[in-house]
């Protein structure tokens, strides 16, 4: 996908992404390369690379999502609630709207194609590729 990027605070901190009009705060890691790195206001494609929160229980999961949605809602920062639809098994596979989340939990049970489950992201990142 096509981001562009609003600022940053440097490599390692906050960083505002612009993505199908959106503005999204990730974990800069964009900026470690000096030669490469995007500008602010340059458009670039961007991969999410996230980091879960990996303490939240199965009932959690599968409660946090009642009205069906798929996006990702900001938290603090570049911590997000991310909801979706499961749309695959080994690996499990959640359909957030702007990414497919992998491994949000571990199931081989076909009956959770098509749940819709909430989790944390505690660390909403990404790079430029």
């Amino acid at each position: 996908m096509k981001a562009e990027l609003i600022s940053t605070n440097g490599c390692h901190l906050e960083a505002i992404l612009k993505i199908y009009d959106q503005e999204y705060c990730v974990m800069d890691e964009l900026t470690l390369d000096v030669d490469s790195m995007p500008k602010d206001g340059e458009i670039f494609y961007f991969e999410f690379s996230n980091m879960l929160n990996e303490d939240e229980s199965w009932e959690s999961i599968f409660q946090s999502n009642p009205n069906k949605l798929q996006c990702i809602r900001q938290i603090k920062g570049w911590k997000y609630q991310a909801l979706g639809k499961v749309i695959s098994i080994n690996p499990v596979k959640v359909d957030c709207g702007i990414f497919v989340e992998e491994d949000v939990f571990h199931s081989d049970d076909s009956k959770v194609i098509g749940e819709y489950v909430g989790f944390t992201i505690n660390r909403l990142g990404g790079y430029a590729i």
